[in-house]
């Protein structure tokens, strides 16, 4: 487009900032034609905005003079606006909002599994997981947001089965650079009220699946193992959690669970602290749960990690209880 490198990214604003201040601020690189703050459907601002400048020139003095500068009383950050020009466009067409974004619902990470022409198996290290999410945070804002680091192909926050945000979310970039920039520059940024963190997605790219499956959020867990993550649970028992764990200290109980937390949630909360071999949630023989589950980490550090920062903290309405699991 003839726009090509005349817009910029303003990220990290205040929310009190409107497209006025945002444009006065600007001004002072170049000549700006036009100013926009992201606004949620409520109009409540996103904490971002594009500025387009007359010249490029304009917009290379902003991102080289105006990034890290106060306004109202926060550091903004200015980068090219890599969503110009058609470059990214093609991660667009054919989103379906009310799925969380592209494919069907779930079906994410197959997406990469199969080398849907974007490279396939080798963007593990183009993924990232966001976690603490406000259960409102929709894949769209969630884009919004992460495009500070860099041009986003595609942002899609986790569901349950009955549609609802499980609290993160996996985002997708186009350069490996521009995920670990949005590791170290988004983590503990706010979005919708909540600090986010954000992390290597460990779960992309390849490895595990003979045809693409890569063990997604858990949910084809049951393609690899024959037993899934609770998936045919009643033929177990009372292994509960066939075979043994990596390495002692692995694996976790964790109580207090409320009662529609499922395998695939404790799995995909847990998942923020470090790679989760098996989740399971605990059911009596008439399929009811029972309010408690088992974690098991690829390694104890990991399994600490998550006793040290999820301990009684709430997820899905309840705090919950985490610890080491003794019958291990």
């Amino acid at each position: 487009g003839e726009q090509e490198g005349k817009s910029v990214y303003v990220g990290n604003l205040s929310y009190e900032v409107a497209w006025q201040d945002l444009k006065d601020h600007m001004r002072t690189a170049g000549d700006v034609v036009y100013a926009e703050v992201m606004t949620m459907h409520d109009g409540r601002s996103k904490g971002c905005g594009i500025v387009e400048f007359s010249t490029p020139e304009g917009a290379a003095e902003a991102i080289a003079t105006l990034n890290d500068t106060d306004l109202k009383g926060r550091t903004i950050f200015v980068r090219e606006d890599r969503e110009q020009g058609g470059g990214g466009g093609g991660g667009n067409s054919g989103l379906r909002e009310g799925e969380g974004g592209y494919v069907a619902p779930g079906g994410w990470h197959q997406a990469g599994g199969r080398g849907g022409g974007r490279g396939g198996g080798n963007h593990g290290n183009l993924s990232v997981y966001v976690g603490n999410l406000a259960y409102e945070t929709s894949w769209q804002d969630l884009k919004d947001h992460m495009r500070a680091a860099g041009n986003v192909d595609k942002a899609d926050v986790l569901k349950s089965e009955d549609g609802r945000s499980k609290g993160c979310g996996i985002v997708l970039y186009q350069k490996s650079h521009e995920a670990s920039r949005a590791i170290r520059e988004l983590q503990n940024t706010e979005l919708n009220g909540r600090p986010i963190f954000v992390r290597e997605d460990r779960e992309q790219g390849g490895g595990h699946g003979g045809h693409g499956h890569h063990n997604g959020g858990g949910y084809q867990n049951r393609v690899h193992h024959g037993v899934g993550g609770g998936y045919n649970q009643q033929q177990q028992r009372p292994g509960f959690m066939p075979g043994a764990p990596a390495e002692e200290g692995c694996q976790l109980f964790v109580g207090n669970l409320s009662w529609e937390t499922g395998w695939r949630e404790l799995k995909d909360h847990f998942r923020q602290c470090g790679d989760v071999d098996r989740a399971e949630v605990a059911e009596g023989s008439d399929g009811r749960k029972k309010g408690f589950g088992v974690i098991r980490f690829h390694t104890a550090n990991d399994a600490q990690s998550a006793i040290d920062t999820l301990n009684g903290v709430e997820f899905m309405g309840r705090p919950l209880e985490v610890r080491l699991d003794n019958k291990a």
